[in-house]
């Protein structure tokens, strides 16, 4: 297992921290499809020493997920994003079908250890969201219909992954719920990812595994694990607490999941890939302006993850 991250914002101080305490692998999130933020990105990451492997975040698809006029083009974008990623050796794209568009919270301020922030979702104040999310479209799409689609984009997409030797994760939904505004969601259950990587089997086609979006939902990561396995592509570690309707992120080591048993669970099926400290508490001097995504608990969390690797 190797480690790897997310630096927020990607700069050369950002870097230089990552490598200090042993991060292999730098994700990248979505630049846009202009090969010069690749290559420039790659060269920066790789005078570090570490590798630009994987890409997620904000990739662009609401329009093929709900079927919306321009989807053709936004499919054709994916397929272009693929084959840049490949032309720098990029190896995992990271995607997801959120009809929102991306993870939601209700609060970024909830206080935890030592009076570090950490965000929360709770149902009563649904429709509150304060993360980068776009939103839904003012039609709902039916979840029979988010699968359909799902199929087709697949479809369309994997064989261009095949032939680019780039793997597709799909990251479950988040908050991992069945409706959310009269939205349909699909992918909040084990059963659900099993039931992507079913729908068009592919060597390419596979799962980020992330256990803090899962875990709310009542699911058995350690069966999910087992039952996924070989589809597992990339793995987020965060921790939390509390059931979907209503649950707040916390520090790595002291929320409900047990990392260490996690951790556990994934050399024993034997899984080589990466795996990201996510969302982490926002700490003394950080301004929480990008909640989860500041450096300094992503840190402290890539240190946590990383005793437990030798542990392990």
């Amino acid at each position: 297992m190797k480690l790897s991250m997310i630096v927020n914002p990607l700069n050369e101080r950002n870097l230089q921290l990552a490598a200090q305490i042993g991060v292999e692998e730098i994700v990248l999130t979505y630049p846009g499809l202009d090969r010069r933020l690749f290559t420039d990105s790659k060269r920066l990451v790789e005078s570090f020493g570490m590798k630009l492997t994987h890409l997620e975040r904000k990739v662009p698809h609401l329009k093929f997920v709900h079927r919306l006029p321009g989807y053709e083009q936004q499919i054709e974008d994916f397929k272009t994003l693929i084959r840049i990623m490949a032309e720098n050796g990029m190896k995992v794209l990271c995607y997801n079908w959120m009809p929102d568009e991306d993870w939601q919270r209700t609060s970024s301020t909830v206080v935890e250890r030592g009076g570090s922030f950490v965000t929360e979702f709770n149902w009563k104040d649904v429709g509150r969201n304060v993360t980068d999310a776009d939103g839904r479209p003012e039609s709902p799409t039916s979840s029979e219909q988010l699968w359909s689609n799902l199929e087709r984009f697949l479809n369309e997409v994997l064989p261009v992954a095949e032939d680019a030797g780039v793997r597709l994760a799909l990251h479950p939904d988040d908050p991992p719920m069945p409706e959310l505004l009269g939205q349909a969601r699909i992918m909040f259950s084990n059963a659900a990812l099993l039931k992507a990587v079913n729908l068009v089997p592919s060597p390419s086609n596979g799962i980020c595994y992330c256990v803090g979006s899962l875990h709310p939902a009542g699911e058995n990561l350690f069966e999910g694990i087992q039952m996924l396995a070989d589809k597992i592509f990339f793995v987020h570690a965060r921790n939390v607490r509390g059931t979907a309707k209503h649950f707040v992120e916390t520090w790595h080591d002291n929320g409900e999941i047990n990392m260490v048993e996690v951790i556990r669970a994934l050399k024993q099926i034997g899984y080589a890939g990466t795996i990201r400290p996510d969302h982490a508490p926002s700490m003394a001097g950080e301004s929480n302006e990008t909640p989860g995504y500041e450096m300094l608990g992503r840190l402290y969390a890539a240190g946590y993850l990383k005793g437990i690797f030798q542990a392990v």
